[in-house]
């Protein structure tokens, strides 16, 4: 029988008659992309704000001051030594500064996040050329170029030889962890629902509480055994340095896991099927690529819609990763925020997806 085009095209009414009562479907074909590609616009859009720069001014280079209060996009604290430039650095709270002396400028980076660091190097080098090219009437031997290079003297805090791969590989751990484990578990729960698993539970002396928890429990051992496979991969197949412990690096991940797991049971609750689960994954795991600093520093992201990062378990657990396998960071030091941030992520989705447990079965 030869391929009829009326017989297809019965068949494509049919897919479109479907789709047209899926207002999840529709919804996300029309408006998801437009929501993804802003939001890849802006981060792409180089703009950078919010660096924290420390100056320590010991005298000379008043235009290379000026130019670099003048920068908005950097936020300006004015320290007193050199000691309090590298304390505030290695404590996270400053991503460099610049020491200005007579004759010479010296350059303090933290190169954990490649962007900002060179952002501010950047910065340095056209601030100090703007300076010297009123001073090379007085000196025509000498060119502004060779003086600014020979001037600016750059110390990297952490991370003076690190690749792209090392700045970005900690958080792909846990971003590839909480993907999973999203997924797998929102699946996990479709099923059960489907085959009246939960069913049976609800009518067991087991409360919701302990339901959830003994879910949360059993997958936990998975997200353990991934966690473990998927760090070795990056430390020892990419050569992603291990500062820290490798202890406290899978107790960042498996939190992240847990938080994963709650929010995977939450949302099944909407989906009532393997494939609708897949839908979430342009509205739940996409954004958090954009907007939680695992490729582009939240420096980057526009102020405006900044403060949703905060509210994103990837931007915490990227950040405390990066602070233990780049800077050797141990519990204390990341305690807060990162894990009280995702302990309380943890905390809220459980109660969330208890209560929406008892909705859905009855």
């Amino acid at each position: 029988m030869s391929p009829s085009p009326a017989r297809a095209g019965v068949v494509a009414l049919r897919v479109i008659r479907q789709l047209k009562r899926d207002r999840r479907t529709i919804g996300l074909i029309v408006f998801a992309p437009i929501v993804l590609m802003t939001l890849f616009g802006y981060a792409l859009s180089g703009d950078m704000s919010g660096v924290a720069l420390g100056l320590v001014d010991g005298g000379g280079h008043a235009g290379l001051r000026a130019h670099l209060e003048s920068i908005k996009d950097f936020d300006i604290l004015h320290l007193g030594s050199q000691s309090d430039a590298e304390r505030l650095i290695e404590e996270g709270r400053l991503d460099g500064a610049v020491l200005l002396r007579p004759g010479e400028v010296q350059v303090l980076l933290d190169a954990s996040s490649l962007q900002i660091s060179g952002a501010i190097a950047a910065a340095v080098q056209a601030g100090a050329a703007r300076e010297l090219a009123g001073q090379e009437a007085a000196s025509p031997q000498l060119s502004a170029e060779s003086f600014v290079e020979s001037s600016i003297l750059t110390r990297y805090i952490f991370g003076y030889d690190l690749e792209m791969m090392d700045t970005v590989g900690p958080a792909i751990l846990g971003l590839v962890v909480f993907f999973f484990t999203f997924i797998n578990a929102a699946i996990a729960f479709i099923r059960e629902r489907s085959q009246g698993t939960l069913e049976k539970f609800m009518v067991s002396p087991l409360s919701r509480v302990e339901m959830i928890s003994g879910y949360v429990l059993g997958f936990s051992l998975f997200t353990l055994l991934q966690s473990a496979t998927t760090l070795s991969v990056v430390t020892l197949g990419f050569g992603v340095p291990l500062e820290g412990s490798a202890f406290t690096a899978l107790a960042v991940v498996l939190l992240l896991g847990a938080g994963a797991l709650v929010l995977g049971s939450f949302f099944s609750n909407f989906a009532r099927s393997e494939f609708q689960v897949v839908q979430f994954i342009p509205l739940i795991i996409t954004p958090q690529i954009v907007l939680c600093g695992i490729w582009w520093p939240l420096q980057s992201v526009p102020e405006f819609i900044r403060p949703f990062s905060y509210m994103l378990p990837l931007t915490y657990a990227a950040h405390a990763l990066r602070e233990v396998m780049l800077k050797g960071a141990g519990v204390a030091d990341i305690l807060y925020p990162d894990l009280l941030a995702l302990g309380v992520f943890f905390l809220i989705f459980f109660a969330a997806a208890t209560l929406m447990l008892r909705r859905e079965v009855g």
